[in-house]
């Protein structure tokens, strides 16, 4: 009887840590999309301004713009989000869930498309004709649309078992066959464009510090890689931890169910959203600037 009694409250223990661990990891996610959303509307509306200003039709600032709008849409199921891990419930359907799951990978791989477009642009000083642009741009929207959505609709969401009232929990589906090759290969690729690309733009950025020391930041050319390389970092701090934990997830997750996984894997899909802070950062410097000359200015009166 003793022995029943303390195996009845060795469980309650464990169900009451795994409750609070739960909490903690819902309060990070809010957090984490607390700022997702803080920072990139703000990014966005600045940048928006900020182009507004300089009137430019380059290259750049149509992916630049492109970017703000594929931000602009995931910042709009953001909200979504943080009402479900807020009330622990999801009250819009089953459909609504997959799309809003679905637009963070889409405005992951998208959003990557872009920053390795900008990178390689300015490795190779490529120049293209407006209508050039407009093509290429549309095909990229075009893959996002009718490929990487279809395939997430197509397995995720699809096992009867799932409730009504949870969103964002697709583990079962994770495990069929055609949905860890397709992960498989996403990882597999963006993990190579990122190395590879990483190693060339180190290898430039030493040669021309060398070539310019010790004024390499009065260089154009110096400064113009170090601007590429500003969205490789952004690739390093919000893309790659998220794919190297999906390897760990996928061989993982099956053997033994630990539901813990599920929400660490949520987190690092958080960050991935933490991309949208892009726009904010690129303007810290003019953001500054301007700042510092409203300070010089009222203190002159």
């Amino acid at each position: 009887m003793m022995e029943i009694s303390n195996t009845s409250s060795a469980q309650q223990l464990i169900s009451l840590n795994e409750t609070q661990i739960s909490k903690t990891l819902y309060s990070i996610l809010v957090s984490l999309y607390s700022v997702d959303l803080a920072g990139g509307i703000t990014g966005v509306v600045l940048m928006s301004y900020h182009l507004l200003q300089r009137r430019s039709q380059s290259v750049m600032t149509a992916i630049i713009i492109n970017l703000m709008v594929v931000h602009a849409i995931l910042l709009l199921s953001l909200p979504f989000r943080l009402s479900y891990y807020i009330s622990s419930e999801w009250k819009l359907g089953w459909f609504t869930c997959r799309m809003v799951s679905g637009l963070i990978y889409i405005h992951m791989y998208i959003t990557f498309i872009f920053y390795v477009a900008i990178i390689l642009i300015r490795l190779l000083k490529l120049e293209f004709k407006k209508c050039y642009t407009t093509t290429w741009l549309a095909v990229v929207w075009l893959v996002g649309i009718l490929v990487i959505l279809p395939i997430f609709i197509s397995y995720y969401g699809t096992t009867d078992s799932y409730k009504d009232s949870e969103c964002f929990q697709f583990q079962k589906d994770i495990m069929k066959e055609g949905m860890m090759i397709t992960n498989y290969c996403l990882i597999a690729t963006l993990m190579t464009i990122f190395s590879v690309l990483t190693i060339i733009q180190l290898a430039i950025i030493f040669q021309l510090a060398v070539k310019y020391w010790p004024e390499m930041n009065s260089h154009v050319e110096f400064r113009a890689h170090m601007k590429s390389f500003f969205f490789t970092l952004v690739i390093l701090v919000c893309f790659i931890p998220h794919h190297v934990f999906r390897l760990y997830y996928i061989k993982h997750f099956h053997q033994n169910g630990d539901h813990k996984l599920l929400l660490y894997n949520e987190i690092f899909l958080a960050f991935t959203a933490m991309c949208c802070l892009d726009m904010l950062f690129r303007l810290s410097k003019l953001i500054r600037k301007r700042f510092g000359d409203l300070t010089v200015g009222y203190n002159g009166k």
